[in-house]
């Protein structure tokens, strides 16, 4: 394990120290589980971006797709108005 030196502000600290004292748990533990979630969380968002990434331009050969997506948009847009006057929410 790596020991790191890490500044906070007086008031995050006192906060870490009750938060700690609230779930037993040192404030180091609870910087260490801090850092893995954030980490993890950044992955899974690196993870997400790389797959959209990955599929840009998958569909540019679908002859079935020709139409301009603002076309498209606007169908779809279209639609929805019409379900919210059958409804009366519009």
């Amino acid at each position: 394990m790596s020991t790191v030196r890490v500044h906070l502000p007086k008031k995050v600290w006192q906060e870490l120290v009750l938060l700690g004292q609230k779930e037993q748990a040192s404030p180091d533990n609870l910087l260490e589980q801090a850092v893995r979630r954030f980490l993890q969380e950044k992955g899974v968002r690196l993870e997400h971006r790389r797959g959209l990434q990955q599929s840009f331009g998958i569909w540019k050969e679908r002859d079935d797709l020709k139409t301009d997506s603002t076309a498209i948009i606007d169908e779809l847009r279209g639609e929805w108005d019409e379900r919210e006057q059958r409804l009366g929410l519009a």
